[in-house]
């Protein structure tokens, strides 16, 4: 069982590990083990997310951040590590899954790793670890975050800017946090105010509100 990938801007590295931490608002540390597995002595963790390259600068591809981005929203949720890891290396072993936490079939109930019905008339869903069906609205609210192209993440909604329209694309400024109403990356915006200019005045010249400025410097801190 599997699903198409999407076209190549979603496989290419566009972010650092310390790129990846800034936009989930994560702990570098976490981030680096998710992305780089972590062991001592002769016991080895694999990676949690997949494609990332090996080396510095920009090794993550957005299905890699999308990964992540699940990964950080289960752990909010208080889903244990435990959990999530023998279920990951189910779905992969079991259904032949790339990228498996960026598929729009991954969702949990605050307990465990669920499976989304191919069936999209069918809006249970099923527990990896025993069958079970089950539905759960918290779910699906938190799937809002995530817009699916042919099966995968094509776009993060970044919930800590809830209400400010911050979205991360790979096709979009590069793939960087942007005010998805102006089309502006959240870093030209922030740049400014931190080099000293008034929201007021970065917010006149993106045609944003101020206020919105002015939270977004304070969300991003």
């Amino acid at each position: 069982m599997s699903t198409e990938l999407p076209s190549e801007e979603y496989l290419t590295p566009l972010y650092s590990q310390r790129d990846v931490a800034q936009i989930l608002g994560a702990s570098p540390s976490t981030v680096q083990r998710w992305l780089m597995g972590y062991g001592t002595g002769g016991d080895h963790r694999e990676p949690l997310v997949s494609g990332v390259d090996a080396g510095k600068g920009y090794t993550v591809p957005f299905l890699g951040l999308a990964e992540a981005f699940v990964l950080n929203a289960f752990r909010k949720a208080g889903l244990p590590m435990q959990r999530i890891r023998p279920a990951v290396d189910a779905l992969k072993r079991e259904f032949g899954l790339e990228y498996v936490l960026a598929s729009n079939r991954l969702a949990h109930d605050g307990a465990e790793i669920l499976l989304r019905s191919e069936d999209e008339h069918d809006r249970r869903l099923v527990v990896v670890r025993d069958g079970q069906a089950v539905f759960n609205e918290v779910v699906e609210d938190y799937l809002k975050n995530i817009d699916f192209t042919v099966g995968y993440a094509s776009k993060l909604h970044l919930p800590q800017y809830r209400g400010l329209d911050v979205t991360v694309q790979p096709v979009i400024n590069g793939g960087r946090p942007t005010l998805e109403r102006r089309g502006i990356a959240l870093a030209d915006v922030l740049g400014r105010v931190r080099a000293g200019e008034s929201p007021r005045a970065v917010a006149d010249d993106y045609g944003v509100e101020p206020e919105d400025v002015f939270r977004l410097n304070v969300l991003a801190a």
